[in-house]
C-alpha cells in the first residue's frame, strides 16, 4: 500500500513538473475568482463592480502577477464598493488599507496571499488549516499575514454595518462614526481570540518540526490541530465566544489532512535509514543527523502489441508483436554487409594458406646455353612450378 502512495505521488509530481507553467496561473486564476466573488457577495454595493466581466478581468490580471497584486486588487476592489455608498468610511478604510499592505510587502511579500485566503476560506470553516500549514512550510513570520487576513475578514463585517450609517458631513459626526468603528474591532473578542489562537498554532508546529526526533514534521502537525482546538475551546470558557464544538473539532481535523496532504507532496522520509555523522574542523565540532528522503522509481511496463485476426468461420488467432519486430532494417547497411562478407571469403580463398603454396622459380639446368652479355637485350625464361609437379616432369 505503501509503495502504491508512493508511485502515484511520483506520478503527480512528475506530471506536475512537465504542465506547472498552465497549472499554476490556472489554480491562481480560480482562487481570484473565489476571491472577487467572495467580496461582491459579501458587499456587493455597486452593481458595475460585480459585473461577471470585471471579475473575470482582475481574475485574469491576478493569474499572471505575484500573489501581492491579487492582494492589492482585493483591496481597490472592497475601496471601491465602499466609497459607492459611504466615502467617509472608504477614506478610513484606505489608511488601514495602506497600513496592511506595507506591512505585508515590508517582512513578507511571498505570503501576502493569506491576508486574501482567510476571509475567504472562513466561510467553509477552513480557515483553520491556514495556520497548521503555514508553521510547516514557513517560520513565525507568517504571523504577520495572517493577523492581516482575521483583520480583514473581521473588518468587513464591521464595515459593512457602518457605511449603510446616514451622516451628515459635519465633523462631529463623521469622527463618532470613526470612533464607533474602531470601539467595534477593538471590542471585538472573536477577532483577538483568532489571532492568538493562530499565531500559538503557527508557532507550535514551527518549534516542534524544528526537533531532531523521527517523525517531528507529522508530530508537528498533530500538535498544531490540538493546539486549535484546544485554543478555542479555552477561548470559549475564558471570553465567552461562541464555538460550536462540533464543528470546530470536525473543520480542525479536516485541516490537519489537509495540511498533511501537503507536507507529504513536499517530503517523504526513511526513517528506518538514519545516519549520524561527527566531524570537525578548526573551529566547531558536528554532529548530524541525516534523513534521507524516500525516492521512487516507477515500474516500467512491458508493453506487447496483440493483433486480432478473425477470420469467418475459423477460430481467432493471435499473433504477438514486439517493438524490435517493428523495426525495419537498413537495406543499404545490409547490401554494404554482405558485400564485405563476399571480399573477405574471396581473399580467404586465394591467400596462400603457407609459404610452399607460394610459386618458385625453376632452377638453371647445368646444359643450358651461356646468358648472352649484359649490354644485350635478353629475356629470362621462368617457370613456374606448382607443388603438384613431379620431378619427372622437371
Amino acid at each position: 500500500m505503501i509503495t502504491i502512495l508512493l508511485e502515484i505521488r511520483e506520478i503527480i509530481l512528475r506530471a506536475y513538473q512537465k504542465i506547472r507553467i498552465v497549472v499554476n496561473p490556472v489554480v491562481k486564476f480560480f482562487f481570484a475568482l473565489l476571491v472577487f466573488s467572495s467580496i461582491n457577495s459579501s458587499l456587493g454595493f455597486d452593481p458595475k463592480f460585480t459585473k461577471i466581466s470585471i471579475v473575470v478581468i482582475l481574475s485574469v490580471i491576478s493569474a499572471i502577477t505575484p500573489g501581492a497584486v491579487m492582494v492589492l486588487l482585493a483591496m481597490l476592489l472592497i475601496l471601491l464598493q465602499v466609497y459607492s455608498i459611504n466615502l467617509f468610511v472608504a477614506v478610513l478604510l484606505l489608511f488601514i488599507f495602506i497600513i496592511l499592505y506595507a506591512l505585508l510587502l515590508r517582512f513578507s511579500p511571498k505570503q501576502a496571499i493569506v491576508a486574501v485566503a482567510i476571509p475567504v476560506l472562513a466561510k467553509y470553516n477552513l480557515h483553520y488549516a491556514v495556520p497548521i500549514l503555514m508553521g510547516s512550510i514557513s517560520n513565525p513570520i507568517a504571523i504577520l499575514p495572517t493577523i492581516c487576513g482575521v483583520v480583514v475578514y473581521h473588518l468587513l463585517d464591521v464595515v459593512k454595518v457602518a457605511a449603510t450609517r446616514d451622516i451628515s458631513r459635519k465633523i462631529d459626526d463623521v469622527v463618532e462614526l470613526y470612533t464607533d468603528i474602531f470601539d467595534a474591532i477593538i471590542a471585538n473578542k472573536q477577532m483577538i481570540m483568532m489571532i492568538a489562537v493562530f499565531a500559538i498554532v503557527i508557532t507550535v508546529v514551527w518549534f516542534i518540526r524544528r526537533f531532531a526526533f523521527d517523525y517531528s514534521f507529522e508530530i508537528s502537525l498533530g500538535a498544531g490541530v490540538m493546539t486549535n482546538i484546544l485554543g478555542f475551546l479555552l477561548a470559549d470558557l475564558k471570553y465567552d465566544v461562541t464555538v460550536s464544538v462540533g464543528t470546530l473539532i470536525i473543520m480542525s481535523v479536516i485541516s490537519g489532512a489537509i495540511a498533511m496532504i501537503c507536507d507529504y507532496m513536499k517530503r517523504v522520509l526513511d526513517y528506518t535509514a538514519v545516519e549520524r555523522v561527527q566531524f570537525e574542523d578548526d573551529d566547531y565540532y558536528y554532529y548530524v543527523k541525516a534523513v534521507p528522503k524516500v525516492n521512487i522509481s516507477l515500474r516500467e511496463m512491458d508493453i506487447k502489441h496483440i493483433n486480432r485476426k478473425a477470420v469467418d468461420g475459423e477460430d481467432y488467432e493471435y499473433e504477438e508483436e514486439t517493438e524490435d519486430e517493428d523495426y525495419e532494417s537498413d537495406v543499404s547497411y545490409d547490401n554494404s554487409t554482405a558485400e564485405k562478407e563476399d571480399e573477405d571469403r574471396d581473399v580467404k580463398e586465394y591467400r596462400p594458406k603457407s609459404v610452399k603454396d607460394q610459386p618458385k622459380l625453376l632452377e638453371k639446368p647445368a646444359d643450358a646455353e651461356p646468358l648472352p652479355d649484359k649490354d644485350e637485350d635478353y629475356e629470362e625464361d621462368m617457370i613456374l612450378l606448382d607443388d603438384d609437379t613431379t620431378d619427372d616432369e622437371q
